[in-house]
Parts: structure tokens; sequence; C-alpha cells
């Protein structure tokens, strides 16, 4: 079940350079080559034709001839086919892609790639007015090259928060990777962006500040809250050194504020199993610290859901003076520090957030798991564009 489609050439042909795309000479030699073409009513297809090696004045040396029809990156592997690998990789790994099409995984590998690069050369980034910047970790150390650091282990990812899908991906999260973006968008592009989500990153906040001034940068509330809680979870185990060992309750109180108790600790109230909400309570009745802290965590979650930023302030206020008065130093210190900071509070004006972008890694991860790792950054950077983004045939056929 096998058909092979034997080509003649035309005297009338010209006979074009593959690299230079110049006119070629004299003919030096020639090979035989059978390319492989897409399946026909479930028949293996090959194309079997003989190119010509001719004389380049271009180049000054004998170069191959220019086959339309083929792939530029695998030779032996026709343009439709290689569009077909392409898309069959939007659904699946490029190793499934070449056990179903029996291919060299190397090879779909480089025909993948290449397609890819192809879309991207007429890819244009759309208007966008509110974007979500967020990194997401791509290689490990071990990965690293000489005179890089560990920014550079990590990809940028930009997201549409309307849209929810990735428009650019940098390699590193420096600044230089946000400022890729906006060169890229150009500076009337720049001018239409209104809202930025991200985390507490000096360097995104930087490139914010020197291509988009006019744009308000909003702070992440969920890694407010991770810093929160972070802050909230030193607290405690300060309060846990403290615990007098020869007092009633030591060695109850001392198991239920150490190991996965810790975490239920920073879980939401109404999160918690009835279980771990007995353990809570029970801790609670003994130690007046923790059940300081318990109220000031719960009342903290709330400022997120006030209709307005002057119920934040309110709000907020309470949060700084309960902690003073609780001598919960690494909170209140945290606290004093982020109501400060506009950036907080631009929250309440806009409520967006980057949990859009926490979603697409989960995706990127899926993505990275399923191929086992990426060695290559670029096309690691642009299969996220094709898995959550706009470089593929859903939307690039549509124009």
């Amino acid at each position: 079940r096998h058909l092979e489609i034997l080509l003649e050439k035309k005297e009338s042909k010209e006979h074009r350079c593959r690299r230079c795309d110049s006119l070629l000479g004299a003919q030096k030699d020639r090979y035989r080559v059978q390319a492989k073409h897409m399946r026909m009513m479930n028949w293996s297809v090959s194309v079997s034709f003989y190119r010509e090696k001719r004389y380049c004045p271009n180049c000054k040396k004998t170069r191959s001839e220019k086959i339309e029809f083929l792939c530029p990156d695998s030779p032996h592997v026709t343009m439709e086919l290689a569009w077909w690998l392409n898309r069959l990789s939007e659904i699946t790994s490029v190793l499934a892609v070449s056990t179903l099409e029996g291919i060299d995984k190397e090879a779909c590998y480089r025909v993948d790639k290449f397609i890819l690069q192809r879309l991207l050369q007429g890819y244009k980034i759309p208007k966008v007015t509110h974007i979500s910047v967020d990194e997401v970790y791509a290689r490990s150390t071990a990965q690293m090259k000489e005179g890089e650091d560990r920014d550079d282990l990590f990809l940028t990812v930009i997201v549409d928060l309307k849209t929810h899908k990735v428009i650019w991906v940098s390699q590193s999260r420096k600044k230089e990777a946000l400022d890729e973006f906006f060169a890229l968008l150009g500076e009337r592009g720049c001018k239409h962006i209104e809202v930025v989500a991200t985390d507490q990153h000096v360097g995104y906040a930087a490139s914010v500040a020197q291509f988009c001034p006019h744009a308000t940068v909003v702070w992440d509330r969920f890694h407010l809250v991770q810093k929160f809680n972070e802050a909230l979870n030193e607290d405690r185990r300060h309060e846990y050194k403290e615990i007098d060992p020869e007092s009633k309750h030591a060695e109850r109180l001392g198991a239920l504020m150490r190991g996965k108790y810790k975490y239920v600790f920073l879980t939401k109230a109404k999160n918690r199993s009835k279980t771990d909400q007995r353990h809570i309570d029970e801790v609670m009745t003994v130690n007046q610290k923790i059940a300081r802290l318990e109220v000031i965590k719960e009342h903290f979650h709330k400022i997120f859901d006030c209709v307005d930023i002057n119920e934040a302030k309110v709000m907020m206020a309470d949060v700084y003076q309960w902690s003073l008065d609780a001598g919960a130093w690494n909170t209140w210190k945290w606290i004093k520090e982020i109501r400060e900071k506009p950036r907080f509070w631009n929250y309440f004006k806009y409520k967006v957030t980057t949990g859009v972008s926490e979603g697409i890694n989960r995706v990127i991860k899926g993505l990275k798991w399923q191929a086992y790792g990426y060695k290559d950054m670029f096309y690691f950077a642009l299969k996220i564009l094709q898995k959550a983004g706009y470089l593929n045939s859903r939307y690039h056929f549509q124009k």
C-alpha cells in the first residue's frame, strides 16, 4: 500500500540556487531524491526525482537546485506534509507525531520549528490594553550556560487579560525581557496599554515605567497573599519556639503547630476541613497569640473583597494595628511597607490579577512534561505561542 510518484524535469525549468536563489550555471552532477508526502486513501506516498547540482556564480561554488515543494529544513519531506506535521503537533507531542507518521523524531522537530518560524515572520502582536506579565521556570540550573544567572532560567510570558491568550514570550525574567516585548509592540502600541498586572518584580516595573509611563501597574493579589503568608508563618514559627516546655499544654500545643499543621494555619477558614478546623480551634483556646494571628489572617483576606479603596484602607489599618498589638512583628513590618505602596492600592481601582497567567503556567508545565523537557529555549517559546497563543493554524489561516 505504497504509491511512488516519479517526476520528470521540464526542459524549460529554471534552475535556481537553494541558498541565494540566483540562476545556476552549467550542470555538474545530479542525485536521486525520494521525499515523503501526505497519505492518500490510507496509502503512503513518496515523490521521487533527480535533483541537479549546478555552479552558482553568486556563491562561487556548486550548489543543489531549489525545489519549491520540499521543506528546506528537511529535504526528504514535502512542504504539504510539513504543514500537516505542524498541525498535528498543535494537539499532541512531536514524539507522538513522529510515531504516527513514521518519520524520525529529529526530522519532525526540525519541520515543526521551521513552520513555526514561518508563522512567526507573519505574526503581529494584537492591540492590547490590559496585560498580565509573569515568569515561568523553563530549565534547571544544570542547563545554565557560562555567563548566565538564575534569572536566565525563566521565560517571561505576556498575556492579554481580555482574550486570555499569550501574545509574546521572552527569554529570562530580567528587565530586558519585557523591553523586547514593548520594542516589538512599538510606540503606538505602548500608548494603548492601560493596565499591567504583575508581581513585585523590580525589573518589570522599570520596563513599564520606561515604555508605558501612562500605564498603571497593579500588583497581583495572589503574590501579595503569598508574601503575607510567609510573614505570618514566621510569626507562627517564632511563637512555636516561645512555647514553655514546662507548661500544661506544651506537648499537645507543639504537636499542633508544626509539620502539616502549619499549612492548615495558613489556609482560609472556609477552605479547611472540619478536622483541620478543630485542630486550629484547639490551638487558639490555649494560645492567645495564635488566635490573634488567625483573626488578622482572615481580616487581611477580606480586604480584597472591598468594593472601593476607602473601605480597603480602613480594613488595612485594622490589620496594621492588630499586628502591632499582637506583637506579630514580621506581619506588622510587611503590612507597614506594603500599605505605603500605590501599586498595592491600584488593585481596588481595576480588580485585575495574574490569575490567567498562573493558569497558563500550568499549561506550559504540562507542555514541558509532555515533551520531557526542552533544550532549545527559542523552540520552547514558539511552542507556548502555538499552544496558548495565536501561532497556530486556527488563527493564522483566518486572516
